[in-house]
């Protein structure tokens, strides 16, 4: 008798969310938070030494936060103006291909140059911006595909020189946005600042009394101090103004070139193998 043979059934990949708690909600709770625990914990009462110390910690403190604050709004800034060049290079060099597509001999080739953007943004979308030289690869097959293009007529080659020029400026963009992806706060800044905050807030507890002022203000001041710390949060892993810089810009090329938009938020699934 013949013996049968399992099939293994191929493995599948399931699309799960992950979960993304947004800022907004994290204010909420840092609110409540600081001022329960303003309400819950007595503290010892005023210390003139404590009370000093308070003034030359938040000092340090309002310094040290402000200037990583004002040194990651820069980053954000130019990773949006960059990020800006980039997409708008895309459309634009597809513009032009549409131009030398009208030629018969590249017809082909316009092709290859959609499914080339396609596959560069289909690469990009998921990725965090620290890893955004991982698109290089694809990059780099789209400046081939400037190798395969025919011009005859004038107009094709003004048209040819346009698009070297754009594919030039989108290069530059790219270095800048791969520089400024990987310009994040290190483990020895986020210590500081952790170590900071927390001093002045075991400070403020400190010398709190059971009032109601005291308890507002210890609150207010905590809400504030977890506030920077979610800018800080958010600038550094360019959380803030995600959609406007990192999504719809390149959302806009996948439509001018007439292909599907493929995630509404960067990194928003995870292929899990069963």
């Amino acid at each position: 008798m013949e013996k049968r043979v399992k099939m293994k059934k191929p493995k599948a990949k399931i699309r799960v969310p992950k979960l993304k708690i947004k800022t907004k909600h994290l204010l909420f709770v840092a609110i409540f938070v600081s001022f329960l625990a303003a309400y819950l914990f007595p503290g010892v009462g005023e210390n003139p030494m404590v009370q000093t110390s308070i003034t030359f910690i938040g000092i340090l403190f309002g310094i040290i936060v402000g200037f990583f604050i004002a040194d990651l709004y820069t980053r954000y800034q130019g990773i949006r103006d960059n990020a800006g060049t980039d997409s708008s290079c895309l459309s634009t060099f597809y513009f032009f291909a549409q131009i030398l597509g009208e030629n018969k001999k590249n017809k082909k080739w316009l092709k290859k140059v959609e499914d080339r953007i396609n596959n560069y943004v289909k690469k990009f979308m998921p990725l965090p911006w620290g890893r955004y030289s991982e698109t290089q690869k694809e990059f780099d097959a789209l400046g081939d595909s400037l190798k395969e293009v025919k011009y005859d007529t004038n107009k094709e080659n003004e048209t040819y020189s346009n698009i070297l020029n754009v594919y030039n400026q989108h290069s530059e963009a790219r270095e800048n946005l791969v520089m400024f992806g990987k310009d994040k706060l290190s483990w020895g800044e986020w210590l500081v600042s952790l170590f900071l905050g927390g001093l002045l807030l075991a400070s403020l507890f400190y010398i709190k009394d059971a009032s109601l002022v005291s308890i507002v203000f210890t609150g207010a001041i905590t809400a504030s101090i977890l506030l920077l710390f979610l800018v800080l949060r958010d600038l550094n892993n360019l959380n803030f103004g995600e959609q406007a810089v990192s999504i719809e810009p390149y959302e806009r090329v996948l439509d001018a070139i007439g292909k599907p938009r493929y995630y509404r938020k960067k990194g928003d699934v995870l292929d899990v193998t069963v």
